[in-house]
């Protein structure tokens, strides 16, 4: 049976008694920020604005593992734009950013080889049809019993190595794009087209119109970032815990507001070699609207199960100074009109169903109050009291 605490609302607690205001709230220390004061509120304050106290809660929550690391693409969903031949860029097509399709040219490339090739792939086709010549010839004399039997083996040969040497070249001239009909009716290319071996963007340009470029040059690169995925780093401690199919929570660290939603679905088998870490690939299932690239890092939730852990409705907390605080009624000073509250740094975990788990930095007695509702109106009182304060 869960342990739910009940909230306990102002109004009611100020009609009960006296008495009730003068028993001290919390039973022992609790863990301050020495840098703020104490937030008095008077019982009218608190009631104009509805704020309500109660405990640290017992709940089902998921319990998770939070590992950081980044976005990142599969090598099938990245490519780079090379030559197989070295030569000099005569036009470059696109533009860093520009969505491409596999296939499309993106720059053209000139080299004085690619006129030799194709003038040699000419000069084998007429030798092929000679050759082929050549052994009909041989076989009609060998049917009439006027050939010899070498020499028909020799032009058969020929014949099967000049056709051999062809379909070398004309594999060749598909290869860089070049058309073996187009070459075979006269018309000679003097430039290539480089093209877009997979669809995607344009994400950098290495060359520029005149540049000369060899085989080992990249002159551009290509991602397909719908392919994108997350790699994490889990440390061993934790490793047993991860399972393919759990889900994940994944926020960008620089746009904490994106929220999205993954799912593990490969775990390293080695070791990072600077970190005592495992890669755990998640996959994107929603981006939130968020436009993700390679390389934003993250940070991911990934969900093992329920576990009973504290939590305080998501009101209790309040951020400053890139800190998270809740805030815990002092012990009573005997007025029973002002109330005490000192702010208690605490570390967030998983967010759910309205609540967020919490550890505090410092102690915090378990039978401890605090605020549950509204706490921003106390940060509020505070950082006025600050100002006054000057």
């Amino acid at each position: 049976m869960k342990n739910i605490i009940p909230i306990i609302t102002l109004s009611l607690a100020l009609c009960a008694s006296c008495g009730q205001a003068t028993t001290p709230a919390a039973t022992g220390e609790t863990a301050r920020d020495d840098h703020d004061e104490e937030i008095a509120l008077t019982a009218a304050q608190m009631k104009a604005v509805d704020i309500r106290l109660g405990k640290v809660e017992s709940r089902d929550l998921s319990d998770v593992i939070r590992a950081n690391g980044q976005l990142a693409l599969d090598p099938q969903k990245r490519a780079e734009v090379t030559s197989l031949v070295g030569g000099i860029v005569r036009e470059v097509l696109v533009t860093e950013g520009k969505r491409v399709t596999a296939g499309q040219p993106v720059a053209y490339l000139e080299n004085t080889e690619i006129v030799e090739l194709q003038k040699e792939y000419l000069v084998l086709q007429k030798e092929a049809l000679v050759a082929g010549q050549e052994h009909d010839r041989q076989r009609e004399l060998s049917a009439s019993g006027a050939g010899v039997e070498k020499t028909l083996q020799q032009s058969a040969a020929n014949l099967e190595i000049t056709r051999a040497r062809l379909a070398g070249l004309e594999k060749q001239l598909l290869q860089l794009a070049i058309s073996p009909g187009q070459v075979s009716s006269g018309n000679l290319v003097t430039r290539i087209p480089l093209k877009a071996p997979i669809t995607g963007y344009i994400n950098k340009i290495h060359v520029s119109t005149g540049s000369y470029v060899d085989t080992r040059a990249s002159l551009m690169s290509i991602t397909d970032n719908t392919g994108i995925h997350c790699d994490v780093k889990v440390f061993e401690k934790d490793l047993h815990r991860v399972a393919p199919g759990q889900e994940v929570d994944i926020t960008l660290t620089n746009q904490p507001s994106a929220r999205l939603k993954g799912r593990v679905y490969e775990i390293n088998n080695s070791f990072e070699e600077e970190t005592k870490a495992i890669l755990v690939h998640l996959s994107v299932q929603a981006t939130g609207g968020a436009r993700l690239l390679p390389g934003m890092y993250v940070t991911g939730l990934i969900n093992t199960g329920k576990q009973k852990t504290d939590a305080v409705p998501d009101d209790a907390i309040v951020s400053k100074d890139g800190k998270k605080y809740i805030f815990a009624l002092e012990e009573d000073d005997g007025d029973d009109d002002h109330f005490h509250f000192a702010p208690v740094e605490v570390i967030t975990g998983i967010t759910e169903s309205g609540y967020t788990q919490i550890t505090p930095v410092g102690h915090l007695d378990k039978e401890a109050i605090i605020v549950v509702s509204n706490a921003f109106y106390i940060s509020s009182a505070s950082a006025d009291h600050g100002e006054h304060g000057h």
